[in-house]
């Protein structure tokens, strides 16, 4: 398959701009020695006798998550004699670099971070390889690290034509932060449905001085359509007809979902059309907002005292439901292996993953600061918001509207590209320059022309 538009186009806006990428190289700490468990120290003998001497590079964003694993790496180090090597990009840069970087012939780098909407373009490309076959191999993938263990749902992002093409570093999905605070004062419960999110949002923003009704993503670069989609989902409409393989942007229920989310802005905070996730964020946290609709992950800075005028006085709900059913996205950071790497060099490189994302280093890697992706951690955790996030994530894991989603628009190979098309229509029907049936239409022409039509 020629290469995608997706990678066609960003490579040649970013080429002049990716000079400019920060980069840096983290080096680890020396160890201390551990005693490890049996079985560990008999895979650790293994890896060291099998791959000992090698050297593992891999391109990582500046995350959270990145800043654990690397605490994980010089005790791997000390007991494989396999050195680790990671290069750590802004995590606003990354696409750019990892686009680039996957328009050349050679990939160097032995293992790389991959996320949810490329994993499709890059499995068409043969640029990330499939990990099945090393998830089978029980001298590699050793009992405790456990792959049942993940979250279902966030399996669904590494996924692709019912191959697996990465591990989990970091999972998100939707979620609905409240002012506890607010919603005692004025007798109001957290909304289950889209109509009473409407009316709710409607509430404060028309009652309480100050605050506005819900802050949410609206930017017109990928990110209103981020905010969008589980609301087209949620109304039974859909981006795309996966059997024809063309866009389906006009459909009563899409073009119905769009007017609601438009709707819905207009009792947001002032400017809310420029948000980003970190607008959207830190008005909340400011205490501008009764309400947040955002990714999961958001809820760390909320209940952050240092960030956060609000925490301690917010509770959680999953996203509520639409017309159709109970829809809500994931999205995940992945350490995958580009499919240049091979032989012994790609099994050295799955040993370096195994442990970063293993059952065993889960509760070193979480002191650490990284993002909970297991089932167990979800289950040990005291935060007064996993227990919600798990229980939505199980939602997606049994919502045939949420599997659809996924399959249909977080799987399809130009999914970057088309996002910042159709954020930019979304973002016209905000300031009123076009209908929602007319922003439709046009996302379904250029939509249509990405994916080889018209």
């Amino acid at each position: 398959m020629r290469k995608s538009i997706a990678i066609a186009i960003s490579v040649i806006i970013v080429i002049a701009i990716i000079a400019g990428a920060i980069a840096y190289i983290y080096t680890p700490t020396k160890p201390t020695g551990k005693v490890y468990p049996e079985e560990v120290k008999e895979w650790l003998n293994m890896v060291k006798k099998k791959y000992g001497g090698r050297t593992i590079n891999i391109a990582a964003v500046s995350h959270p998550s990145t800043s654990a694993f690397t605490k994980l790496i010089p005790e791997f180090e000390e007991a494989t004699d396999i050195r680790v090597n990671t290069v750590v990009y802004e995590e606003t840069k990354y696409f750019d670099k990892i686009l680039l970087i996957a328009s050349g012939e050679v990939v160097p780098y032995d293992i790389m971070f991959g996320c949810t909407e490329i994993r499709g373009s890059f499995a068409e490309e043969g640029i990330f390889s499939p990990i099945d076959d090393l998830l089978e191999n029980t001298e590699l993938t050793p009992s405790w690290y456990d792959w049942d263990d993940f979250v279902d749902a966030y399996k669904m992002g590494v996924t692709y034509k019912n191959h697996i093409y990465g591990t989990l570093v970091h999972g998100e999905t939707n979620l609905l932060a409240y002012r506890k605070d607010l919603f005692e004062e004025y007798g109001k419960e957290p909304p289950t449905t889209y109509d009473e999110l409407l009316e709710t949002a409607k509430f404060f923003k028309e009652e309480v001085p100050g605050v506005a009704g819900i802050s949410i993503r609206a930017k017109k670069d990928w990110e209103a359509q981020w905010a969008w989609i589980p609301f087209c989902y949620g109304y039974g409409g859909e981006f795309l007809d996966v059997e024809t393989m063309t866009p389906n942007f006009s459909s009563p229920e899409s073009i119905a979902s769009l007017k609601y989310f438009v709707n819905l802005l207009k009792y947001g905070p002032v400017g809310i059309e420029s948000f980003s996730f970190e607008e959207a964020w830190t008005n909340f946290r400011m205490g501008k907002s009764a309400m947040l609709l955002e990714a999961s992950c958001a809820a760390v800075d909320i209940e952050n005292p240092e960030k956060s005028v609000v925490a301690g006085k917010v509770g959680y709900a999953p996203m509520p439901s639409g017309p159709a059913g109970s829809v809500a996205g994931v999205w995940n950071w992945f350490l995958a292996i580009p499919s240049s790497v091979t032989g012994k060099q790609r099994e050295a490189a799955w040993c370096v993953m195994v442990w970063l994302t293993s059952k065993y280093t889960q509760d070193d890697y979480l002191k650490y600061g990284g993002i909970i992706t297991r089932r167990s951690g979800f289950e040990k955790s005291k935060t007064p918001y996993d227990a919600v996030i798990l229980k939505s994530l199980d939602e997606v894991a049994n919502s045939s509207l949420s599997h659809k989603m996924m399959e249909e628009w977080y799987g399809l190979p130009i999914n970057l590209a088309a996002g910042s098309v159709i954020s930019l229509y979304v973002a016209e029907v905000e300031t009123g320059a076009l209908t929602a049936e007319e922003a439709c239409a046009r996302m379904d022409e250029e939509v249509g022309e990405m994916l080889g039509g018209g």
